[in-house]
């Protein structure tokens, strides 16, 4: 045999060896490098038996109307009250300052007399300002011929209604006036602003934005910023851009508040065939899903399935189900759901341009199935490109 039909015999069955290994490859050797399951691989995970690992949406105009019904709570839900000014209570260490008028020309308190007719005449009323009284620790005041009052927790006009029922029988009618010095009714602010401080709370009441006014505003871009309120035992965070935007969410705080501002950008990460792997910050209060592809640099057009565009994050269980069944462990309220987009069909572009990321979301792009056999035979080129040259030269030296 001379050497170049050993060459194309050897080359022959090279070439049978290549075909019946891509066959190979195109069905799906778990071998092979890859960067995340194909579209199909998708599919085939999505049920373990008889268990739903996860759900598995196309993103549809349905899908579209289901995501516009999401539940979205702010202040002005979690807490109520959003437009009901705080009614100011007495608290310890507030300055109470009392004012006493009494009638006839003898009075209990000594003052001076509010009527015409001179102090004797026993005409008119007398009044007295009491000097400020500070409330204690065990939530009290003392005040002449009254003793000890708790008046903590009580409103002003409170506190005036339990000193006329002590003074009754005491002074002449008695009537009593209660100016509240609150030094406790404040606010405090802290966290990631121009200057932390305590802000009073006048009785006129603050809303949230003036109270972060009086500190100098939040450091950071209000889109990555969010507003914690606690209030008791009870907290909530929102981000401040939605305060801005819903004027219902900028309710009235109340004293004992505390307010923290905190930076907190908002991210999605990219996996796949996508021009860049990497947790990417919106840069926004909100982005869609077509502008959240093109900040990963767009699909790569020699490695990904146009029809394998991916999304997956939590889900409410309320949201997916109109009738929840009752979890059986804690946690479950919460469904795995994976959203699928079909970039292949020009419509798809308008669903996704609507529909929008959510923070710490996951966008995968799966790679083609052809880009499997293209693997494989750079691989192969690898391997056999060395066996190739090596029986040529072999057959040429014969």
């Amino acid at each position: 045999m001379n050497p170049v039909q050993s060459g194309r015999r050897a080359n022959a069955g090279l070439l049978q060896f290549v075909l019946w290994s891509g066959c190979v490859a195109l069905s799906g050797c778990a071998w092979l490098p890859s960067d995340g399951p194909t579209q199909a691989a998708v599919d085939r995970q999505q049920k373990r038996g008889d268990d739903e690992v996860f759900r598995l949406i196309d993103i549809s105009r349905a899908a579209l109307a289901a995501e516009a019904q999401r539940p979205v709570t702010g202040f002005a839900e979690h807490f109520g009250g959003a437009d009901q000014v705080p009614v100011s209570l007495v608290g310890i260490g507030d300055g109470l300052t009392v004012e006493i008028w009494e009638a006839g020309s003898n009075p209990l308190f000594s003052g001076r007399p509010t009527a015409s007719g001179g102090a004797d005449s026993g005409v008119g009323s007398r009044s007295t300002t009491l000097p400020e009284q500070v409330v204690g620790a065990d939530g009290s005041i003392t005040l002449p011929f009254v003793g000890r009052i708790r008046v903590v927790g009580l409103r002003p006009d409170q506190v005036e209604q339990e000193l006329r029922e002590s003074l009754a029988g005491k002074a002449a009618k008695p009537q009593v006036v209660v100016h509240l010095r609150n030094s406790s009714g404040a606010v405090t602010v802290a966290g990631d602003v121009a200057a932390g401080a305590r802000v009073p709370v006048s009785v006129r009441g603050e809303r949230l934005l003036d109270v972060l006014a009086a500190t100098g505003g939040v450091r950071a871009p209000s889109y990555e910023t969010r507003i914690q309120l606690t209030r008791g035992g009870d907290s909530f965070a929102m981000p401040l851009q939605r305060v801005l935007q819903d004027p219902r969410q900028n309710i009235y705080l109340r004293p004992g508040d505390l307010l923290v501002a905190t930076r907190q950008p908002q991210s999605f990460t990219a996996f796949g065939a996508t021009g860049r792997t990497a947790q990417i910050e919106f840069g926004a209060e909100r982005i869609s899903l077509i502008e959240a592809v093109a900040k990963t640099g767009g699909l790569l057009d020699q490695r990904a399935d146009p029809r394998g565009v991916y999304l997956l994050r939590y889900e409410p269980r309320r949201l997916l189900e109109p009738v929840p069944a009752l979890p059986a462990a804690a946690g479950e309220d919460e469904l795995r759901v994976i959203y699928r987009l079909d970039l292949a069909q020009a419509e798809s572009y308008f669903l996704a341009q609507r529909f929008g990321m959510r923070d710490r979301d996951i966008l995968y792009v799966s790679s083609a199935p052809t880009n499997e056999l293209r693997k494989f035979l750079e691989i192969l080129g690898l391997v056999s490109q060395p066996v190739i040259q090596g029986a040529v030269v072999r057959g040429a030296l014969k």
